[in-house]
């Protein structure tokens, strides 16, 4: 496309063209993309001019399947719009919680559209957790601050059909809450009234022509005259039915415990009903698109109206379906190349469809509505273009990472796998403006057959870049992100600093433009292929632990260490000095602690101690760590976020640990066995109650002696993670028999004894001492007053007496996955009410204990993983009680 195109497009548009092909690094391209079968599903998306924008509430709402049967099957534009980055859930594989599930989470959709080739965009809302109310969603995230954000990327991306979640019918009221305020979209996207700062912007009005609720996410749609598209047809190309593709996208969301499961290839639908169109649809329809023409004749409905200046359009339309059809007829997966030369034509078709377009005298939206409409179809005949001649690029990054101030290589190579030859014109880098680049080694020139091309450039990032990370930022106090830096509102990511432009003249066309993000690939300490864009780090980073740091007031005025971790992100020596600030009244010693490193990614480990002043009373208060490089602070750690089914990705976090003086006590002669679960910070915080602890592998629970410990605690799902641990359960009973006390933390449905799935009724757990099973039953309101059943219990009582001062100042909700038990001999000890009507009555099972022998079985759904970390004294006080059960001789 000549450059004057983009020129104009960016000046008349705006911030749409944040919306006109995100460029985004993928890991390697699933199998199904490459050679002759790639090509023809690429030729799918030739001629197909419609767009889909599919909006959920959080990752793993969405239907994969209808996803690949509209991408991949029917050529379609699609997008799906996320409302949160799912940063209130539970992860299944790593740590990362909040904010930063929310960046993993983000990354795990971008890895789930490899597979069904969606885009990806997300609102600003933040998910708090599960939630019986729209009232209470709708106060969170800000009714208009979200439709806004809902109309904004409907005007941006402009589809002709929305999909949504069923409005009614689901208790998680995140999920109709999302399809309300997609239906009040549908109409307010049109209204130039509404929300007129976006027109300002650049932005125009949209009006898509029909909007359905679909039977995903939770529950079924609701209404009459559902329409069903199936997604259990064999797709020859794809090797598979598109609801057994979807199942391999689906497989990414492993954060959420989402695996790769056998799918029936005779089943799979998605099913819609209509909830309001423009015009209005009459009679019953047999699918979604019904009068809505996909074709690229289909374009001419945008100039209604104005017929007398679009005469030319149909015959470039046309001319340009006619060159597709002698594509099509060409294509042969064994020979892909002999689909080049009708591409050629296809490619230069629809170009002079673009000029013709922007040089005629429609009105300026008509125009820039075909314009964007054209450059969809001239960005995927390109595609298909170079992959019918076997043209593949890459950009490698030589370093993953870069300071402020640094170089860092890349590598720009050009492929000819096609048969014939292939003249580069140019190979360049682009970075942004206030960075250098210049190329070192490498010349374009014309590539025989089987040859490859390699240019060199030298990358400096400027002094004054901003360390890399997400745009988005949680408002204080509030469920919603602000963003900073402006600019990228929508999209899953700011777009990459450093990337590839190739310009090649292929099989007749004019000059073919192919991009790509530079990426630095590397092996992962797991043994898999990893790979991110390119990181702006700072030249120190540090962290602090542990985090908090408890000094319960009970206890002796004694020194605690602390620990800083330091992290030399540059190239080369650093040398600094390390300081620990504390409030006013802590001793900090030593002062400070010179620290000199002498490579990139080398550690030092600085430890101090921290004395409480003598008149410690209940505190809440935070450490800062301060290194000082050549005059410059540092107080920030970088969290890297890293899997091998992902991309690599970070975020900077200030450099801080929290200070908790309060009055918390343990029993003397406590010792705790613990096995992990997953995400589990919960043996720090037994750690800081300066209880023994032990954390039992696989060997202990099979062989080592159980008898020495008080107590043993079960992780957090972690009889879903751990055979180990589920082999050894007669073990541990045992152990409680004897008179030892087994503290079983919240568990999901593998709990149950399945693997993970949902049953109804649920079976009884083989792993409770009586009939019992997990539930999805929960406590969301985090304020919900909790009644104690048994106010005498030793685990309200001893050694800490648990008051309502306990139980305020709790984040995100009170309880999950209750326990539902048959049998008597269980003793429940809490209860609670939500305020919401959508989850009515007094909840039980929220501890639950019985005796077992001489010892004692607890089960907790209280969400002591989330209150511990967070610094919530009153789970530390609960906490204490609960592992100070003495063993029972």
């Amino acid at each position: 496309m000549p450059s004057r195109v983009r020129i104009r497009l960016a000046t008349s548009v705006g911030l749409a063209l944040l919306f006109a092909s995100p460029l985004l690094a993928e890991l390697t391209p699933v199998p199904v993309d490459r050679g002759g079968n790639g090509l023809g599903l690429a030729l799918r998306r030739l001629g197909v001019a419609g767009r889909v924008l599919y909006v959920t509430a959080h990752p793993d709402d969405e239907h994969n399947g209808v996803l690949v049967t509209l991408s991949r099957g029917r050529g379609l534009r699609t997008a799906l719009l996320t409302l949160t980055r799912g940063e209130g859930g539970q992860n299944a594989i790593g740590p990362e919680l909040g904010e930063a599930l929310g960046v993993l989470r983000t990354e795990e959709l971008l890895a789930v559209h490899r597979y069904d080739c969606a885009e990806q965009y997300f609102a600003r809302a933040y998910e708090f957790g599960f939630s019986f109310s729209a009232e209470e969603t709708l106060e969170k995230w800000g009714h208009d601050s979200t439709l806004g954000d809902v109309v904004r990327v409907i005007r941006a991306f402009r589809p002709d059909l929305i999909l949504t979640m069923p409005l009614d019918g689901d208790a998680h009221q995140h999920h109709p809450t999302s399809a309300r305020l997609s239906r009040e979209a549908f109409r307010a996207a049109a209204d130039p009234q509404r929300f007129p700062e976006q027109i300002k912007a650049g932005l125009r009005p949209w009006q898509a022509a029909k909007i359905y609720q679909g039977g995903v996410g939770g529950g079924p749609a609701t209404g009459t005259g559902a329409v069903r598209l199936s997604t259990a047809t064999f797709d020859p190309l794809l090797g598979m039915s598109a609801q057994q593709f979807g199942v391999l996208a689906r497989s990414n969301h492993r954060s959420q415990g989402s695996r790769q499961m056998a799918e029936d290839p005779g089943i799979g639908e998605g099913t819609f009903v209509l909830v309001d169109s423009e015009p209005k649809v009459q009679g019953a329809e047999a699918d979604i698109f019904e009068g809505v023409d996909l074709s690229l004749r289909g374009l001419l409905r945008h100039v209604k109206g104005q017929e007398a200046q679009s005469t030319f359009l149909e015959k470039d339309l046309d001319q340009l379906e006619d060159r597709l059809r002698e594509t099509r007829a060409a294509y042969d997966s064994r020979a892909p190349e002999k689909a080049a030369g009708p591409l050629a034509l296809a490619l230069a078709a629809v170009r002079k469809a673009w000029d013709d377009v922007a040089q005629s005298r429609l009105s300026e939206g008509t125009r820039e509505e075909l314009l964007g409409r054209l450059d969809d179809e001239e960005r995927e005949t390109a595609r298909a273009l170079a992959s019918a001649l076997g043209i593949a690029i890459e950009a490698r990054l030589d370093a993953g990472t870069a300071v402020p101030g640094q170089e860092v290589g890349v590598t720009v190579s050009v492929w000819n796998q096609g048969g014939s030859p292939l003249p580069v014109d140019d190979a360049v880098v682009e970075a942004p403006g206030a960075w250098s680049v210049s190329r070192t080694e490498g010349e374009p020139r014309v590539l025989e057959a089987g040859q490859a091309l390699r240019v060199r450039y030298k990358v400096t990032v400027p002094v004054s870049a901003r360390p890399s990370g997400p745009y988005w930022r949680r408002a204080p106090g509030k469920d919603r992100y602000d963003v900073d830096p402006p600019g990228a509102e929508g999209l899953p990511w700011s777009p990459p600093d450093v990337t590839a432009s190739v310009r090649v003249r292929a099989a007749g066309a004019s000059s073919l433009r192919l991009d790509a993000p530079a990426v630095f690939r590397y092996v992962g300490p797991a043994g898999g292929e990893m790979q991110q864009v390119l990181r702006v780090v700072p030249a120190l980073s540090l962290r602090l632990s542990p985090d908090p740091l408890v000094f319960p007031l009970a206890g002796p005025r004694a020194p605690k260490e602390v620990r800083v971790r330091v992290v030399n992100e540059a190239r080369g020596q650093s040398t600094a000095t390390v300081r620990v600030l504390a409030p006013e009244g802590w001793i900090v010693e030593p002062r400070e602690v010179p620290v000199r490193l002498e490579r990139e990614k080398e550690e030092a480990t600085v430890r101090v101690h921290v004395t409480p002043p003598l008149r410690l009373g209940p505190t809440t208060a935070a450490l800062q760590a301060v290194a000082v490089r050549d005059g410059v602070e540092y107080t920030q750690a970088v969290e890297e976020i890293a899997y091998p089914h992902v991309q690599t990705r970070q975020r900077l976090a200030p450099a801080k640990a929290r200070l908790l003086a309060l009055d918390v006590r343990t029993a003397p002669g406590v010792a705790v066995g613990y096995v992990m679960g997953t995400g589990d910070l919960v043996p720090e915080a037994v750690a800081q109650l300066g209880l023994p602890l032990t954390l039992l592998t696989a060997n202990d629970l099979a062989l080592a002696d159980l008898a020495r410990f008080t107590t043993i605690v079960i992780g957090v799902r972690a009889y879903e993670t751990r055979a180990d641990l589920r082999s050894a359960h007669a073990r541990l009973m045992k152990f409680v028999e004897a008179g030892g006390h087994l503290l079983v933390q919240y568990h999901r449905a593998a709990f149950n004894g399945g693997a993970g799935g949902a049953s109804a009724p649920p079976p009884d757990s083989p792993y409770a001492p009586w009939p019992a099973s997990v539930s999805s039953r929960r406590l969301t309101d985090e304020t919900a007053k909790l009644e104690l059943l048994v106010p005498a219990s030793p685990l309200f009582t001893s050694p800490n007496r648990i008051g309502d001062a306990d139980w305020s100042g709790w984040i995100q909700e009170r309880a999950i996955q209750l326990l539902d038990t048959r049998d008597p001999r269980y003793v429940d000890l809490l209860a609670g009410a939500d305020p919401f009507p959508k989850n009515p009555g007094t909840q039980k099972g929220i501890l639950v204990e019985t005796k077992v022998g001489k010892g004692t079985w607890t089960y907790t759904g209280l969400v002591l993983f989330r209150q511990l970390p967070a610094a919530q004294p009153g789970a530390y006080r609960l906490l204490g009680n609960l592992l100070s059960r003495t063993r029972v001789r």
